[in-house]
């Protein structure tokens, strides 16, 4: 039996007695375990909200070791085993991985980033890190 089903128990039996002291006793204990319970609920979620955001940092932090810059190509970065490249500057000020695709818009049409819409110049979104499939004629 629970804190709260234990507390109504109490506060039945005390009515049987018609002792009103211990009524009144009963009644506030029922409600501090209503407020201990609803400050539990509260607690579990903020823990929930907190484990979430650790497993969102973590995998931010996994994947800053898993990306680079190539040293001709600073607007693009790129993840090891993704051949094509991702804007910079949402890696940088979000820890975002937006692939870089190509775009159009009224000033500039070329390579650049559909989430934050910065355009890049005309540069490789190849991962220099990734051997291209070649013909070799066979």
């Amino acid at each position: 039996m629970g804190l709260l089903e234990t507390s109504l128990e109490v506060v039945k039996i005390a009515g049987k007695l018609a002792n009103p002291e211990l009524i009144q006793a009963a009644t506030k204990a029922n409600v501090e375990a209503l407020e201990l319970s609803q400050q539990n609920l509260e607690l579990q979620r903020r823990l929930a909200k907190l484990d979430d955001k650790i497993r969102e940092l973590d995998d931010k932090l996994k994947l800053t070791g898993m990306v680079f810059r190539a040293p001709e190509n600073t607007n693009v970065v790129f993840l090891e085993g993704d051949r094509t490249g991702f804007c910079s500057h949402c890696w940088d000020a979000e820890r975002r991985l937006i692939h870089v695709i190509r775009m159009n818009n009224a000033n500039h049409s070329g390579l650049g980033c559909p989430h934050c819409k910065t355009m890049l110049l005309n540069l490789s979104v190849q991962n220099p890190r990734m051997k291209t499939a070649v013909n070799d004629g066979a």
